[in-house]
């Protein structure tokens, strides 16, 4: 077993209390000290997020690309292709792509993290040819909608088939653009889709995803039910337990930025409008924005959900932030202004450090 220096300081300790209390004899000790190995660096949390740079820095690179004139001429100059053909091929190679991670991936299992990335070029090909679609003759007329609906069914077909969190989590964010598109376009010419603009439309997405989250959770749990009915001891894993967390995840992203973003603008969709109207105007939003938080953080707290209890956090110190500079940016002298912003962030180190320093107490008493 693999643990970091802080979890086998507390082992250790352990260990030595019990071997005082003679509880365990000195080679149950023994054995007990080498069933661990200390792990001086998170080369875990090191992996993910160098995997996540990777692709994120590959999908800039292509920005780039597609944002130069001169550099897509020359591609076009390159690549005298039919969109038609292009998207052919663009297919193809996405389908290489995925049926390569599926080997690479029964080949290494070990390999989480760069099995996922690989897949990422199997949805960047897969984005490429609904583009080239897109601008085949028979396309040239339907509503980019449509495109963005057919990707959200591919990834999430494919994402559920392989098992794979990344595509699903792709099928999420092609969900969302779906939504804000498709509604965007039944809202014309007003703006407004059943009353609601932009922000708060992506308020209902966000519970939709949350509602779905919701929905895997049930399942699961209907599963181990029925496991402990038939009297087994181990509940087997469901089909889609595996979705219920990074669904969750993207769900509350929706809904607390889109909470942030109407707390901001409340209801309004045309800039002229809302600069006539008083800040105070959106405290209401606001107020819900931060109950919503506060729901979140007494959620977590209550049931011990990581989750939860983040965003919860996160987003009431954004919320409050937010405030702070709506109200005070103008009115205070700028001296003053970010005095009180240092004050503030050096009581919450403050005060985080003493509850890090509880928790830690706390581990070592119950070790």
């Amino acid at each position: 077993m693999k643990i970091n220096k802080r979890q086998a300081k507390t082992l250790n300790e352990a260990i030595t209390q019990w071997e005082k209390d003679e509880r365990i004899n000195a080679d149950t000790a023994k054995s007990l000290r080498n069933s661990y190995v200390v792990v001086g660096f998170d080369w875990k949390l090191l992996a993910v997020y160098s995997f996540w740079i990777a692709i994120t820095c590959f999908v800039i690179s292509i920005g780039v690309l597609l944002a130069d004139d001169y550099l897509m001429a020359l591609l076009a100059t390159l690549i005298d292709t039919p969109a038609s053909v292009l998207s052919v091929i663009s297919a193809v190679l996405a389908a290489g792509s995925f049926t390569f991670g599926v080997k690479r991936r029964r080949r290494y299992p070990e390999k989480y993290f760069s099995n996922e990335a690989m897949y990422f070029f199997g949805v960047l090909w897969t984005a490429v040819s609904v583009g080239f679609l897109r601008e085949t003759a028979w396309f040239t007329e339907t509503h980019v909608a449509f495109f963005l609906l057919a990707l959200t069914l591919i990834y999430g077909v494919i994402g559920f088939r392989l098992s794979s969190m990344l595509v699903w989590i792709f099928a999420l964010l092609s969900f969302a653009a779906w939504g804000l598109e498709q509604t965007s376009y039944f809202a014309e010419p007003s703006a407004y889709f059943l009353g609601l603009n932009m922000a708060w439309r992506l308020v209902v997405i966000g519970l939709l995803v949350l509602a779905t989250a919701w929905w895997f959770g049930r399942q699961k749990m209907a599963g181990a039910t029925i496991s402990a009915n038939q009297g087994s001891s181990t509940t087997p894993p469901h089909k889609f337990a595996y979705l219920q967390e990074p669904t969750r995840f993207i769900g509350l992203f929706y809904l607390m930025f889109a909470l942030w973003l109407v707390s901001l603008v409340g209801n309004h969709t045309n800039a002229a409008t809302w600069s006539k109207v008083s800040q105070v105007s959106f405290l209401p939003w606001a107020l819900l924005s931060g109950l919503v938080c506060l729901g979140l953080l007494y959620h977590g707290i209550k049931h011990a959900d990581k989750l939860t209890r983040s965003f919860g956090i996160i987003f009431l110190l954004i919320n409050l932030y937010t405030r702070y500079f709506e109200y005070f940016w103008d009115a205070m002298h700028k001296t003053v202004f970010f005095a009180l912003l240092a004050l503030s962030f050096w009581l919450i180190g403050t005060k985080a450090e003493k509850l890090w320093q509880l928790s830690h107490i706390k581990e070592n008493e119950e070790a």
